[in-house]
């Protein structure tokens, strides 16, 4: 009877299965407590300021005074006053840019994320730019847009003529594109390095598979490329 008993207490502890995923609790605090810095910065500089900033905007502000409360009355202003709705569709440029921007360097990122001749060179040059000073941008930006500076004469060079070519920053029709692409120029870089890293951590088997299935570039940007990097894009 006795001999019975151990026999199934035996067989029964046999039949436990191991489980070779046992969490790791100082694994998990390590990773939770380098999370927290980053995590308050963002919270302290970025989301409370936003909230903060909301709340403001129910209010008439006053450099002198105490605040009055108003409502959305600051909300109507902006859809029914047209001079401060002409200053709102300003941002339509830099959105039209954000998107440029964006098809741009996806487009240079799914070439330099695979072995190219002189990659790291481009990805260097391409990144460069995001590391300089913004005052020092807009002295580069101002002279490359003076009248019969830099890009009037690279345009002379294509056979333009200097008098059929616009003033870049004084004509209101074309300067606000001028200054877009002043800034697709130097935030290219980053998004680039972006998709770079995210095209790189997708399994290269996946590009082998699609190879031996007969798939173009196309088809395995459409369908490799654009799931894998789909947390990334949104």
């Amino acid at each position: 009877m006795t001999t019975a008993i151990a026999g199934a207490t035996a067989t029964s502890v046999d039949d436990i299965p191991f489980n070779p995923h046992k969490r790791d609790y100082k694994k998990a605090g390590i990773i939770v407590a380098f999370c927290v810095i980053p995590v308050t910065l963002l919270v302290v500089f970025t989301y409370w300021p936003f909230i903060q900033m909301c709340g403001y905007s129910f209010y008439k502000m006053k450099y002198i005074g105490t605040p009055r409360f108003i409502g959305m009355k600051n909300y109507i202003d902006i859809f029914t006053r047209p001079e401060l709705l002409a200053t709102l569709k300003l941002s339509l440029y830099y959105m039209a840019g954000a998107l440029i921007q964006v098809a741009l360097a996806l487009y240079l990122a799914t070439v330099l994320a695979f072995h190219v001749r002189g990659g790291s060179f481009f990805k260097g040059a391409m990144f460069f730019p995001y590391l300089i000073n913004g005052i020092a941008v807009g002295f580069i930006f101002k002279f490359f847009y003076t009248r019969g500076y830099v890009l009037d004469t690279v345009l002379q060079w294509c056979g333009f003529t200097q008098d059929t070519l616009p003033y870049w920053l004084r004509d209101q029709s074309i300067n606000n594109w001028s200054l877009v692409a002043s800034s697709i120029w130097r935030y290219l870089g980053s998004t680039l390095i972006l998709f770079i890293g995210a095209i790189m951590s997708i399994d290269s088997s996946l590009y082998e598979a699609a190879e031996i299935d007969g798939a173009n570039k196309w088809q395995q940007f459409k369908h490799i490329i654009l799931p894998g990097i789909q947390t990334i894009l949104c």
